[in-house]
């Protein structure tokens, strides 16, 4: 019956759509964030809509194209039609539906499956639009000539042809969409550039309103530019933030601005917030949150959003909103990454960050929290040249959670996974006692270009005492024979993630770590190093006798990347003790700006701490949390409707140790 509904709605909406200019009536609908849709090209020659079927484990596509000829349609790791899983059809001049499954060969060929695992559920022409409505099983165990459907990103790969008998890899029409197809979707159309018609639906409700932080700035020819501004709340009473977007408007804008992360600001009690942060000054660059900056950024250290390269608009479930204003007038501060690396002189660069607001007040007050390795970690990120699936891990200890969250623990609803340009792959661990529980998120397919803010489908919760770990995996096969060290520049890397949870505590603001282990530091010949910001990069300040050696030179030339080398570093980078860096305080207490342990503050270094378990931190430097990988913890095991012997095939290797 609903099938019948959808086709029929479907159909009719599609003919006074494009015959009459008409609202599409289709399956899409705000009730089920599962139900998607997208233009594939910019002028809406190819529209396919989505709807997860949770149930039967079946996605079903509906393609509306522009033409009287094929439809091709598929899903790639990388846009590619090299290991792709694609279905050409359509109707032929005697009304006659054609349809098959194919998969894309190394010779940029296709080839027809011999298992036909995609299923035509209609399809019409009428005037100059071809209609397909197909479907497939998330996972068809043919891991020869299918994909799986996962949590990983896919990229929709889309053709067409003015004829039915014509070449479609001549791909005259063609083009391709990064996606999560089973992630549910939270953005109100309207904002969905992707949407077909969008500007014919209503925005939000009329209570909404949207603070905008617009920010024009001239940057200078350099690599990296991280560059702060304030930004004052637009009112003086609670209201609830319910979704970011970000506008450019120009291609060179949004080419050039790699991520936004916006920080609440908590002035000293007593002290005005605008004797802080109302200046008339545009701003200045920032690389850390935290003195010596001559901005008061010191006072900015409490997570609220952020914003990475290619991402869509970000919208809360209902029943949760960032807070805004809860305790009168205040201030945020909105710091940008630049991203020159042409070196592009006096370059001006325009952009606007939305967030949209209501004063109708939700159940839960959100906040955030920053997962990860330390950047830039000092010698914490060192991965070797012309590496391969080389891994990094960053803790947030159970020393950590016990101190900051509640005896009922956090409910986790959203996240986000970020490296730089030579991350391939991303998780989020979670461990209870001696037991892995399933993954938080995780992307096998990660790409850099499209990193996108994820509504969980089922909350998590963490309570005191968990261990959350950051999985980043890395290929450096690109970078010319060069060593890559964490850093700030995209060409750097950084093993980072968020976490989007309620009820919000400003304690929460971050959870990190790095490796600080005697034997570690012995391993990479690094003992001390910091900031220069003339160089705009970290340089070796010991052993003497590297001293003012930038940690990229030192890294790529210093040292021997032998097979012993490397995979003693890359044990190392899993299973050496990390020290792990969080606020010390209870979650209930306000932190002094004292207490906060702000971006880039170095952790107290263990003495020779490599072996030692876990430790329930106190609020004493004496006392820092601490944790290693559980090595002996069975690892968790996403369920699978193939056979073991499939399903060992498609997990990553590397993380059990021998």
């Amino acid at each position: 019956m609903e099938e019948n509904r959808t086709r029929t709605c479907l159909k009719l909406g599609l003919f006074l759509a494009f015959f009459f200019q008409g609202v599409i009536c289709s399956f899409l609908n705000e009730e089920n964030p599962y139900r998607h849709i997208a233009k594939l090209d910019q002028r809406g020659n190819y529209i396919v809509e989505w709807e997860v079927d949770w149930d039967t484990k079946r996605i079903t596509f509906n393609v509306t194209v522009r033409t009287t000829g094929y439809v091709g349609f598929g899903l790639s790791t990388r846009g590619e039609v090299d290991g792709a899983d694609i279905v050409i059809g359509g109707v032929d001049r005697n009304g006659r539906s054609y349809f098959g499954d194919h998969h894309g060969t190394r010779g940029q060929s296709l080839e027809r499956d011999a298992s036909q695992d995609w299923t035509l559920l209609d399809a019409w022409e009428r005037g100059s639009r071809t209609f397909l409505s197909f479907s497939r099983a998330f996972e068809t165990c043919d891991s020869e000539q299918d994909l799986p459907i996962t949590d990983d990103l896919l990229n929709i790969i889309w053709t067409y042809g003015s004829t039915d008998n014509e070449n479609p890899l001549n791909f005259r029409s063609r083009g391709e969409l990064p996606v999560y197809l089973l992630d549910p979707d939270l953005v109100p159309r309207r904002l969905d550039e992707r949407v077909p018609n969008n500007e014919q639906q209503p925005l939000l409700d009329r209570s909404t309103r949207v603070f905008n932080m617009t920010t024009t700035q001239r940057i200078q020819a350099q690599d990296t530019t991280y560059w702060c501004s304030f930004h004052k709340a637009p009112t003086t009473s609670k209201h609830h933030i319910i979704g970011f977007n970000s506008r450019f408007p120009t291609e060179q804008d949004r080419r050039h601005v790699h991520h936004l992360v916006i920080y609440r600001c908590h002035p000293p009690p007593g002290v005005d917030p605008a004797t802080l942060f109302d200046t008339e000054s545009e701003g200045g660059e920032c690389y850390f949150i935290r003195d010596p900056n001559p901005m008061n950024t010191q006072y900015c250290t409490e997570d609220v959003h952020m914003f990475a390269v290619g991402a869509r608009p970000a919208f809360y479930p209902e029943h949760v909103g960032i807070p805004l204003s809860a305790s009168g007038p205040e201030y945020f501060l909105l710091q940008t990454h630049y991203d020159n690396p042409d070196l592009v002189p006096n370059l001006s660069i325009t952009f606007s960050l939305e967030a949209y607001y209501t004063k109708n007040l939700r159940e839960y007050d959100a906040g955030m929290i920053t997962l990860g390795v330390i950047t830039p970690g000092s010698t914490s990120i060192i991965i070797p040249p012309n590496s391969v699936d080389h891994l990094m891990v960053g803790h947030c200890a159970p020393g950590c959670t016990s101190q900051m969250f509640p005896q009922e623990g956090i409910n986790v609803f959203a996240s986000c996974l970020h490296t730089h340009q030579a991350g391939r792959a991303a998780r989020y661990h979670h461990y209870r006692g001696d037991q892995e529980l399933p993954w938080i998120l995780t992307d096998d397919n990660y790409d850099f270009d499209y990193q996108q803010y994820r509504v969980l489908r089922e909350e998590r919760k963490v309570l005191p005492g968990d261990l959350l770990i950051n999985r980043c995996t890395y290929d450096t096969t690109h970078t010319n024979g060069s060593a890559v060290i964490g850093g700030f520049s995209t060409r750097q890397e950084m093993c980072t993630g968020f976490l989007w949870y309620y009820t919000r505590s400003n304690a929460h603001a971050f959870c990190r770590s790095e490796l600080k282990t005697d034997e570690y530091l012995d391993l990479v010949g690094v003992r001390t190093t910091r900031w220069d910001p003339n160089r705009r990069a970290m340089v070796i300040t010991s052993p003497s006798q590297y001293r003012g050696v930038s940690m990229t030179d030192y890294a790529t030339n210093y040292i021997d990347w032998d097979a012993e080398m490397r995979e003693d570093i890359q044990q190392r980078h899993i299973y050496d003790a990390h020290v792990s860096q969080c606020p010390r305080f209870t979650p209930d207490a306000v932190p002094t700006n004292a207490q906060l342990q702000t971006e880039g503050a170095p952790a107290p270094t263990p003495s020779r701490a490599r072996g030692r378990g876990p430790t329930n931190a106190g609020t004493t430097a004496s006392q820092v949390p601490m944790s290693s990988f559980p090595a002996n913890v069975p690892r968790y095991e996403p369920p699978s409707q193939c056979s073991r012997a499939e399903e060992r095939g498609r997990v990553g290797s590397g993380w059990a140790r021998n």
